[in-house]
């Protein structure tokens, strides 16, 4: 009777929460709805208003260039006939002098002639630009000379035609009010004579009739706009009263429901309590005949897969545990068997490092003593990654240093690593090597390389660079292995720079590679670093190139500095 009289208790309290959410989710859709309809409206009408206003002031642009345009190819023309007016009667009156055209009524009006409204031509003197016909008859015969410096745009294209050729350009022009103007003006040779014809006028001129469009244009625009918010006013209204009628339907429809899913979910909740408790062999009793009932069977299927579940991720947590724990010591191994630290050498600075891509890699390097003042120095590559890659990398640096300890042959000893290389491995894998001896003492090194990447030589004139290729293969593919040996004088300042193709090959988000030319300019730009420094500012350079890329291959470098 008592668990009767709760579960009515949560009903009623659930119900009402029903239907609020019902009318929640119905009012914020509509809302949302509403919302984005209104605002695409008026985007949309903002874009049919902007596209009309872009596309009117596009039109009055490109109309304007084109009057222009035209006005320039006029006042050129009319530069023209009057020039050829003046030669055709300057040919005809070959006895009249200068005193005598202007003094002429006939050829005054032949040289200052109307061009439009506000412009007009005028007859100047070549090489000198004194001014002979004018329609200001105060500036005939005077010398255009101090307009250089009250008008300097008009006379930069008013005294390149002094040498007769012809041209033509904008120019700002003081009103007698003192208002500047833009005129254009074009100027061509009488022929056969020592004057010049320019033809001129205020530019607006010709874009008036562009003025007059661009008020209609503007005149239009607003009465659209004012049109476009008289509808959308219209349609926030009807939206509103849609709304309200509505709500009032929802409602009615969300009581209803609420009471006919009620006992269902109380159930199911009940279900989840059990289930929160831990106790997964509690099973839910709902049957509706419908989709709460397949629900519930649902429910009731996910307590036994759960169940299962548990079990079985209980025991394989166990063993990620193991295999975790095994990674991290197979790491700290690796970690250690690499050398802590480089050895102190007269007059050489060692340093070297490696990142690995995953918990262990496969690269390594090597700092092995061969002989007072003779050390050999060692980068490979091992083929592969992960965990396989971390073993073979061992063996195969075991094998290395253990054949190059006190050898003084490179070449000789790089072949034995290869061959006790090729008998201790069945598993197909490579290595990928250099090596070298340094003899500190006469600054000589004598160098092999097994398929590895060119180490580089920076010589001391900073300019200088050898890659120190030799003939080889990588070791492990097969026996008795041809390798070349080569030989190197070091000098003062040189610097060597050891790297796996983890450096050079490292990629950032556009799929891009570092390259061995980014690394060459990093080595020249910051060489006069320490040998620690320089490989800091190496790894440095390759993480903020990579970016949020995830590294995809074991990083390493070691770089040789000769101090002394």
């Amino acid at each position: 009777m008592e668990h009767k009289k709760e579960k009515t208790k949560m009903q009623l309290k659930i119900m009402p929460k029903l239907i609020v959410a019902f009318l929640g989710l119905t009012i914020a859709a509509l809302i949302a709805s509403g919302y984005i309809a209104l605002n695409d409206i008026k985007a949309i009408g903002l874009y049919a208003l902007d596209s009309s206003t872009s596309l009117g002031e596009s039109a009055i642009a490109d109309s304007t260039q084109a009057l222009e345009t035209l006005g320039e190819k006029i006042l050129e023309q009319k530069a023209r006939d009057v020039a050829l007016q003046c030669a055709i009667y300057i040919a005809a009156h070959p006895e009249m002098t200068i005193r005598d055209l202007q003094a002429n009524r006939e050829f005054q009006k032949i040289a200052v002639q109307s061009v439009g409204n506000t412009g007009y031509t005028i007859v100047y003197e070549k090489k000198s630009g004194i001014m002979r016909f004018h329609p200001n008859r105060s500036l005939i015969n005077s010398d255009p000379a101090d307009l250089k410096r009250t008008l300097p745009t008009f006379w930069t294209i008013y005294e390149r035609t002094f040498d007769g050729s012809s041209h033509g350009g904008y120019y700002n022009w003081r009103d007698p009010d003192g208002q500047i103007r833009q005129k254009y003006m074009y100027m061509v040779p009488i022929e056969r004579t020592n004057y010049m014809v320019a033809a001129t006028t205020y530019i607006d001129e010709f874009s008036q009739p562009v003025i007059e469009t661009k008020k209609k244009i503007s005149t239009a625009t607003t009465n659209i706009s004012e049109h476009i918010n008289e509808r959308i006013e219209s349609t926030r209204n009807t939206f509103f009263d849609f709304f309200l009628i509505l709500i009032i339907v929802v409602s009615f429809i969300a009581v209803g429901l609420s009471r006919m899913i009620t006992l269902p979910i109380l159930s199911l909740s009940e279900g989840v309590k059990a289930l929160g408790k831990g106790d997964l062999d509690y099973m839910v009793q709902v049957h509706t005949n419908d989709e709460f009932e397949e629900l519930a069977s649902s429910f009731n299927k996910m307590t036994a897969d759960l169940k299962d579940y548990m079990e079985r991720l209980h025991c394989t947590t166990a063993e990620q545990e193991r295999l975790l724990k095994e990674l991290e010591i197979a790491s700290g191994i690796q970690k250690n068997i690499l050398p802590k630290e480089a050895p102190e050498i007269s007059g050489i600075e060692l340093s070297a490092a490696n990142i690995p891509a995953r918990e262990v890699g496969g690269d390594f390097y090597d700092y092995v003593p061969v002989q007072n003042d003779k050390w050999g120095l060692t980068i490979a590559d091992v083929s592969g990654k992960g965990m396989p890659a971390a073993i073979f990398m061992g063996l195969s640096r075991t094998i290395v240093r253990a054949s190059t300890t006190g050898n003084l042959s490179v070449e000789n000893a790089i072949r034995r690593a290869n061959d006790l290389i090729c008998r201790d491995s069945r598993s197909g894998m490579f290595v990928t090597l250099f090596y070298a001896i340094l003899d500190s003492h006469n600054k000589k090194l004598r160098y092999v390389n097994a398929g590895h990447n060119p180490p580089f030589l920076f010589r001391n004139d900073s300019e200088g660079i050898i890659r120190l290729e030799a003939k080889g293969i990588p070791l492990g593919v097969t026996e008795g292995i041809d390798i070349e040996e080569k030989e190197i004088d070091l000098l003062k300042d040189d610097v060597l720079v050891l790297y796996t193709d983890g450096v050079t090959e490292a990629v950032n988000e556009q799929e891009e590679e570092f390259g061995e030319d980014r690394l060459i300019r990093i080595i020249r730009q910051n060489r006069l670093l320490t040998a620690q420094d320089l490989i800091e500012k190496v790894q440095g350079e390759i993480m903020a190139f990579a970016g949020n890329q995830p590294q995809f291959d074991d990083i390493t470098l070691m770089i040789m500095k000769v101090t002394a």
